[in-house]
């Protein structure tokens, strides 16, 4: 089998309903969330399911019953509450002790939760990877998504688990440090990759076909190959940067944003980068209106452009306008004002919100 995906239980697996208190397993009534049966029932014959609470009134006993009684326990390989093990997910021995129990190393385990605090910060921090059941559509709780999956819906699971390839939070900070990324390098990548997160989460809301998680991990990547190509005489940093990420063979779909996001790349071929991906144009786009770590606008950043490189002054001249015009793109698609588009991306350090957020560039 391959691996393990521990689900945490109430409103991930079966439903809570709040007018009933006590044990799920005396509730009135149970229910299993829609899909979720399906999705079991798919995973079963691949991976080790096991269930994994911070429920407070049920031991494992007493989930048993529960997941009986919804008819599902039949799927899953093993129970463990915060009730038995004496910790909750806040704290990562509750993910080691579990993992040692049943014999799976780190990287063979999953966790699936609704909330994002011990679901997906707990897991993460314990060094497991995460997918964040996010039915509601929230917005997500921190400044950079730290979760390896998402879905809306249980039945999306088996297809995100297939596909879950991307670098993490912890490994693209690896990345960046190995290649000796400076900390202002680092401080725009953040920026880029924050603000380029948010925008793609809105324009998937509008129903656009674009991965916010790709774009998020390609903005945290976009530069890794600069100082590699400054000291390899000039070579394009672009290029370089997809080559290390097809080298530690990392999707080619991230290999290519980083490949195509330098200012003279998909405006060249393809007027208002036609043909691009959304990804592509997210990460390109964010990158030309954050200067450092703040968001000025396309205007004000090739300005800055050509005060370090007034050797390619020609070609930023010729670039400028494309670029508005793919700025122009993306603000008819949400039907918004450049400025209401850029103020609204300004303020994206404002989306922190949890107790405690996880901190992985120093």
């Amino acid at each position: 089998m391959d691996g393990v995906v521990l689900f945490d239980w109430g409103d991930t697996v079966m439903r809570v309903f709040p007018e009933y208190r006590g044990p799920m397993a005396q509730w009135p009534e149970v229910e299993v969330l829609t899909g979720v049966e399906e999705m079991l029932e798919a995973l079963h014959p691949q991976r080790r399911l096991v269930i994994a609470t911070n429920a407070a009134d049920s031991g494992s006993a007493l989930v048993w019953v529960a997941l009986a009684r919804a008819g599902i326990d039949q799927y899953f390989d093993a129970v463990f509450t915060a009730q038995e093990l004496g910790i909750t997910k806040s704290n990562p021995l509750f993910f080691h002790l579990i993992l040692h129990e049943l014999g799976v190393p780190l990287d063979d385990a999953v966790m699936v939760g609704d909330s994002y605090q011990p679901d997906i910060v707990g897991a993460k921090e314990a060094g497991l990877r995460a997918v964040w059941l996010n039915a509601m559509g929230f917005r997500c709780p921190v400044t950079h998504p730290i979760h390896d999956g998402e879905i809306q819906a249980m039945g999306e699971l088996p297809g995100v688990l297939a596909n879950m390839h991307l670098p993490d939070m912890r490994t693209c900070a690896a990345l960046l440090k190995e290649h000796n990324i400076t900390a202002r390098a680092s401080r725009h990548s953040e920026a880029v990759a924050a603000v380029g997160y948010r925008l793609a989460v809105r324009l998937k809301k509008l129903g656009e076909l674009v991965d916010p998680l790709l774009v998020h991990r390609a903005g945290l990547l976009h530069d890794l190959g600069k100082l590699v190509a400054e000291r390899a005489g000039g070579a394009a940093h672009g290029l370089v940067g997809a080559q290390i990420l097809r080298d530690h063979s990392y999707p080619e779909a991230l290999a290519r944003i980083v490949e195509r996001h330098p200012m003279f790349t998909i405006l060249e071929s393809s007027p208002n980068g036609q043909g691009a991906s959304w990804e592509e144009k997210i990460v390109y786009y964010v990158d030309k209106v954050v200067e450092g770590d703040e968001v000025v606008g396309v205007a004000r950043h090739v300005e800055a452009l050509r005060q370090r490189y007034p050797q390619y002054d020609d070609q930023f001249s010729r670039s400028l306008p494309l670029v508005l015009g793919l700025e122009a793109e993306i603000c008819n698609r949400m039907g918004l004002s450049s400025s209401t588009l850029l103020d609204s991306l300004a303020d994206w350090q404002g989306s922190r919100y949890l107790s405690r957020e996880p901190v992985y560039f120093a």
